[in-house]
């Protein structure tokens, strides 16, 4: 090979090295979004829930595995969080042992279980601006 071509060779492999390097890899698990809504318990105060919210979060939320963030919304009548997750395996091992954890129990029992719903959503798209 000439000097000229082994040069073009080298600069193809490289470049080619450095956009695999820049290349995402795709996980098989959707990200999934849990909107969770919510009314506080009889005689639980505003105050209370957001003390108990940021307990929440810093002695449950902040130890689970494969959660990526979760808001804390006040609505018209109560409240809304909403969880974004890594996957669906990991919000189903959350909700197998949620019951079980002292921490998520000091927050759910300030709130009015018959008022809670939950839905999990997969995301198909999601853009940061």
């Amino acid at each position: 090979m000439e000097k000229t071509n082994i040069s073009k060779f080298i600069i193809v492999i490289i470049l080619f090295a450095f956009i695999s390097s820049c290349t995402t890899k795709t996980n098989n698990s959707k990200m999934i979004v849990e909107i969770t809504t919510y009314k506080a318990a009889e005689n639980v105060t505003h105050e209370e829930i957001l003390l108990a919210s940021k307990a929440f979060n810093k002695n449950y939320c902040s130890k689970c595995t494969g959660l990526i963030s979760r808001q804390f919304l006040k609505t018209e009548d109560g409240y809304m969080d909403i969880f974004v997750w890594k996957s669906k395996e990991d919000v189903e091992r959350v909700q197998k042992t949620f019951m079980q954890d002292e921490n998520a129990m000091n927050f759910a029992n300030l709130t009015d279980s018959s008022s809670l719903t939950m839905k999990n959503y997969e995301v198909i798209e999601s853009v940061e601006f």
